[in-house]
């Protein structure tokens, strides 16, 4: 029977102890788990625990997940886990799992990336983190030293989706935004004194930065003057404005299915210009058909490329 960790000198209770403090989360580029559900959820997204700790009886089930997931397991007095994280509730699990922010270049950009712009509200955080990770948006960015996504109530709020995501820090909003735009970033910022309703946004078909303010400030100035588009969700006169949490997750949602709108656009450009080349001269020169084809990925031009073929090839036919 291995022994049980009875004292807070115990260098693992001192790990978890450290990460009580945000320096101390980045400092060890790590983050508590607390429960039985939060580490089960960051298991399944697949995160790398360093090791879990256990009060005596915790459940069995946990305790074989984690031993598939090849997670070291130390079994503790249930006291010593509550001492530990300062709570005043029984604690069975403690887990501590590895969260770092990428700085530089290590793993590339997506199509749709969420900026901060000093966000603070854990359960804003959290449920920004959570819907846009569910709505296939993994780039998160941080522009500030008061955003913090490594505290508990954000990977609680978050149900672990802060684990999936792939979190970016700059010094400031406006330094995220010229990066983005210098990556070829479509920049959103998001207002309620806009103009341009969020469903007209005329996107032309490039990645998207959707910029997110203050609870209270909303975007910045500076953001504002360097966006391509400031948009606002429409609203009746009964209701002033919405939640943080809840317009980031409307935004996210309407803007993919515009950017979808936009890659539609250049498919059916693309059809189009074929269908003028056949009718005007019974064929695709070579030419017209690259020009049919700019602006889409390799992977997109071998698939509409056959597409345009089945089209020429069935003209031809008729």
């Amino acid at each position: 029977m291995p022994a049980v960790i009875a004292s807070l000198k115990d260098d693992h209770l001192q790990q978890v102890r450290a990460l009580a403090s945000r320096t101390g989360r980045a400092e060890a580029g790590g983050c508590l788990l607390e429960g039985a559900a939060l580490i089960t959820q960051a298991v399944e997204a697949g995160a790398t625990l360093r090791f879990a700790l256990a009060a005596e009886g915790a459940a069995d089930s946990v305790m074989s997940l984690l031993a598939t997931a090849g997670v070291p397991v130390l079994m503790a007095k249930e006291s010593v886990l509550r001492q530990a994280v300062r709570l005043n509730r029984p604690v069975s699990w403690l887990a501590v799992a590895e969260l770092t922010f990428d700085v530089g270049d290590e793993q590339p950009y997506g199509d749709f990336a969420v900026v901060l712009d000093r966000v603070l509200d854990p359960g804003n955080l959290g449920t920004i983190v959570r819907t846009a990770v569910g709505l296939g948006v993994a780039d998160i960015v941080c522009t500030d030293d008061e955003t913090d996504l490594t505290s508990r109530r954000v990977l609680d709020a978050s149900r672990a989706a802060v684990l999936r995501a792939r979190l970016r820090r700059y010094e400031t909003p406006a330094e995220a935004v010229r990066d983005l735009r210098e990556r070829g970033f479509e920049i959103v910022a998001t207002s309620g004194h806009a103009r341009t309703l969020q469903g007209a946004t005329p996107l032309s078909g490039r990645p998207v930065a959707l910029v997110v303010g203050n609870e209270t400030d909303g975007v910045g100035d500076e953001v504002l003057a360097l966006a391509d588009h400031v948009v606002r969700i429409p609203m009746s006169g009964e209701v002033e404005s919405l939640n943080v949490g809840v317009a980031t997750g409307i935004s996210v949602y309407e803007l993919r299915a515009l950017m979808s709108l936009a890659s539609l656009g250049g498919t059916l450009a693309a059809i189009a210009a074929t269908v003028s080349d056949l009718r005007n001269s019974g064929s695709v020169g070579e030419n017209a058909q690259e020009r049919a084809l700019a602006g889409f990925s390799e992977a997109e031009r071998e698939q509409l490329g056959d597409f345009l073929r089945r089209v020429r090839d069935n003209f031809r036919e008729d």
